[in-house]
């Protein structure tokens, strides 16, 4: 019988900018995660993390102030490469 880990990831939101024009506009977001490292995240909404607030993973899905959400696919990246990418986007 396989038993099944619980995964719990978190990540810190520490900025966000705002995209593209009135009409079709996003929400980037700069998070650090507790292994230390950082990565730009988007949610599939145009929701908007607040900074200071904490972004969770358990298994497979993501959670904002225990509401499910769904983030688009991202990649970790060292803390400079994410400061650069949040003021060129």
């Amino acid at each position: 019988m396989n038993t099944r880990e619980t995964v719990f990831i978190e990540g810190n939101v520490l900025a966000n900018r705002l995209i593209g024009e009135k009409r079709q506009s996003y929400y980037i977001h700069r998070v650090m995660f507790g292994n230390g490292k950082y990565a730009i995240v988007r949610a599939q909404s145009s929701t908007c993390f607040p900074p200071g607030e904490s972004l969770q993973r358990r298994d497979c899905e993501w959670f904002f102030e225990n509401k499910k959400i769904r983030l688009l696919p991202f990649q970790y990246i060292n803390e400079s490469e994410s400061m650069r990418r949040l003021t060129e986007y």
